[in-house]
């Protein structure tokens, strides 16, 4: 993202409610010039600055573009700001903290004391650690302003300021063990927050997986998952936290092929995921990471009468939150819906979803799914007969692999029987495929690859 497109995505961003409030916020003469650019903003599908400066050429304010774009940028977080007042406990805590501010530089010490006592219960009952020590600090200075002489007072809530930094610090030194477990040890003494006590049973998993003790890393995400849901306003403040951890333990199940317990948990996290009603990036992220994890189970487990069921709900959901779906979800999406139709013998849809990527690619896309995109292309290609039109993306699919690296051993094979043997008739494949799978025992295709596209399987329902 640019800088000048900034303001863009900010606005294209914003739910409908969210763009009435602002407007309902800013309303008045002097904000119309502001209403203006909004609305020529927000009809743009690219942003075209040039296109900008074109469409209000007569206005005075288009010679201070920058400027006005920052304020109507700053307009727009105040607006969310406000709409958003109770999107969190963190949310209301930092509102509360910020009126506190306002009111002890009025003198208003007596209502600072009563919100600071409001905000310190529910910052602990939500483990909000960070922001209890910004309250506790205030809690001081309006206790010290107060009660200048009171040093027994002030001795305990810096005591408490402390303590709850040393949660911080814990909390800091679990996220920097997280980001490599192998390389971070961490102190058996047991966690008081249920988010450090995530990051530890984290950490202590991916180390546990490392050692191959597949078992006990299963139970420790079994045993959090528990305790997430035994505190049910910390899962729903929380709520992407759970769903990460979730998602792990979906990823080992997949890992361990117990596929009929990875779609219980599927079902139960969708429904808890339900009645969630704040929607954030973080929450869709994990939603599409779900789904990544199911298609790959349908993957897996080939023939399932519901995979199209799924597909369609991913579509949905993907067209729904389209603005907060990164590009290279949706081009990861798409190649497991070729892969999977590819499966399940639907060729003609294999092709739509392949015709989809390879029609918008682009540079900063995964070059790994563009490569296998283009192998699935072959093969469905080979599927539906079109001996024509295969030869010559064979012949493209060559160049490519040349500039991208060498072209190996198997990947030779398949591209000389693709092209030799499309116009075989059923009984000539048949022998065809019995050497190639003999060739190809001598130069076998790479696990990581087969990952992508199980060529082996394909070939296996052949002979």
């Amino acid at each position: 993202m640019k800088k000048n497109e900034e303001l863009f995505y900010l606005i294209k961003s914003l739910s409908k409610s969210e763009k009435r409030y602002f407007k309902l916020s800013v309303q008045g003469s002097e904000s119309a010039e502001y209403l203006h650019l909004f609305d020529a903003i927000e009809a743009q599908k690219t942003y075209n600055e040039s296109e900008i400066k074109l469409f209000f050429k007569d206005k005075a304010f288009v010679n201070q573009l920058t400027t006005i774009k920052n304020y109507l940028k700053h307009r727009i977080l105040q607006s969310l700001r406000n709409y958003h007042s109770k999107i969190s406990k963190n949310a209301e805590l930092t509102d509360i903290i910020r009126n506190v501010e306002i009111l002890f530089h009025k003198g208003q010490y007596a209502i600072c004391e009563s919100e600071l006592k409001r905000a310190e219960k529910k910052a602990t009952n939500f483990q909000q650690d960070t922001l209890l020590f910004h309250i506790q600090d205030w809690k001081r200075k309006v206790h010290q302003a107060l009660y200048p002489q009171d040093f027994e007072a002030l001795k305990s809530i810096i005591q408490n300021q402390k303590n709850t930094l040393k949660a911080t610090n814990e909390y800091i030194d679990l996220l920097l063990a997280n980001i490599d477990p192998g390389q971070f040890s961490l102190s058996h003494k047991k966690s008081v927050s249920l988010q450090n006590k995530t990051l530890k049973t984290l950490h202590k998993y991916r180390k546990l997986l490392i050692s191959k003790d597949h078992n006990k890393a299963k139970r420790s995400l079994e045993e959090l998952i528990k305790e997430w849901e035994q505190q049910p306003e910390l899962l729903k403040e929380f709520f992407a936290m759970y769903f990460s951890v979730c998602n792990n333990l979906l990823g080992f199940l997949v890992f361990k092929k117990q596929y009929k317990e990875a779609f219980v948990r599927i079902l139960l996290i969708k429904q808890r995921a339900q009645k969630i009603d704040t929607v954030s990036a973080s929450l869709i992220k994990e939603k599409l990471r779900l789904y990544n994890i199911e298609l790959e189970i349908h993957r897996n487990l080939k023939e399932l009468h519901t995979t199209h069921e799924v597909v369609e709900e991913i579509l949905e959901f993907i067209n729904l939150h389209k603005i907060l779906v990164p590009g290279n979800y949706k081009l990861s999406f798409n190649f497991q819906f070729a892969v999977i139709y590819f499966l399940k013998k639907d060729n003609k849809k294999a092709l739509r979803w392949i015709n989809d990527i390879l029609n918008h690619q682009h540079k900063k896309d995964r070059k790994d799914l563009i490569i296998y995109t283009h192998w699935l292309n072959l093969l469905v290609h080979y599927e539906l007969g079109n001996g024509f039109t295969l030869r010559y993306l064979i012949d493209t699919m060559k160049k490519y692999l040349k500039k991208q690296k060498n072209i190996d051993s198997y990947e030779k094979m398949l591209l000389k029987f693709l092209s030799k043997t499309v116009t075989y008739s059923l009984s000539e494949k048949r022998i065809a495929f019995d050497g190639l799978k003999e060739q190809l025992m001598a130069h076998p295709i790479p696990d990581q690859v087969l990952g992508y596209i199980d060529f082996n399987e394909w070939i296996n329902r052949k002979h």
